[in-house]
């Protein structure tokens, strides 16, 4: 369970780096993607025709709202591509099979009802990571998986069975979904190029999650490649697209990089 106390500091945290994000360049749309509370979805347009990254969120499966993450997507704005925040379900009211049913519910409904012709990127911090690996790994997920360009990971936890988290046995169960939860069980050559950010002081997910899938996705002839941040720690990856630590981040200008020749011949 997490320490009340670093919840606070984070929520905090979180809400002085909207505060501080710009909100020009770019207009919002909500979506109800279905009937529930948190069925919904936020499109930060710069231009209908560009590329959109969709943005998971963390949370170690069981926090967060679309809202908290504003000034990632402001950020990723100023790359000159659009942004998907989702919500999704989340632990313990729903089981992890549950949880990305409604992120690949998100997901196909923005595709195909608000987004029906622009390339997505797939993009996740922490436990969102896992679910964007799982979407550009696993084509049995979406309705149109030729869509996805390519898949960036932050500080993802990809290889992570047996659990090492007590509630986590729950969470993923029942026992035979287990394999489901992992990324490096569904790698495969025709797989979106994957991109694995992580940093070297991160004690939350360790950087051999990231390493692990690379080496696994590289194995079968797939496309992937991974860095790695001296001096970052988990949090640290999300807090890069703040307004006052993007300019000088190195994560944030490989993402863009990376972005760019995404589409540099298109």
């Amino acid at each position: 369970m997490a320490d009340p106390l670093y919840s606070l500091i984070q929520m905090a945290g979180l809400k002085l780096m909207n505060l501080m994000a710009r909100s020009g360049g770019y207009r919002v749309e909500t979506h109800d993607y279905g009937p529930r509370t948190r069925e919904q979805l936020d499109w930060y347009v710069v231009d209908e025709s560009m590329a959109t990254v969709i943005f998971y969120y963390g949370g170690n499966w069981r926090s967060g709202k679309r809202q908290e993450y504003r000034f990632v997507a402001d950020t990723l704005c100023q790359m000159g591509v659009n942004v998907m925040l989702p919500d999704f379900p989340l632990y313990p009211a729903y089981r992890f099979g549950e949880i990305l049913e409604g992120v690949v519910a998100a997901t196909d409904h923005f595709m195909q009802e608000v987004a029906v012709d622009a390339p997505v990127i797939l993009m996740g911090h922490s436990s969102g990571a896992q679910k964007a690996a799982l979407l550009a790994l696993d084509h049995s997920l979406l309705r149109s998986p030729e869509r996805i360009r390519a898949m960036i990971g932050l500080s993802g936890p990809y290889d992570f069975f047996p659990f090492t988290e007590d509630d986590h046995w729950d969470l993923f169960a029942p026992a035979e979904n287990y394999p489901r939860s992992q990324p490096i069980n569904y790698v495969r050559p025709e797989a979106p190029p994957l991109y694995l950010l992580h940093g070297r002081d991160d004690m939350r997910v360790r950087r051999g999650h990231s390493k692990s899938l690379v080496e696994k996705q590289q194995a079968v002839g797939g496309t992937a490649r991974r860095e790695v941040y001296d001096g970052m720690g988990h949090v640290d990856a999300v807090v890069s697209f703040s307004r006052i630590h993007r300019r000088n981040s190195q994560l944030i200008r490989d993402i863009h990089s990376f972005i760019d020749k995404l589409f540099e011949e298109d």
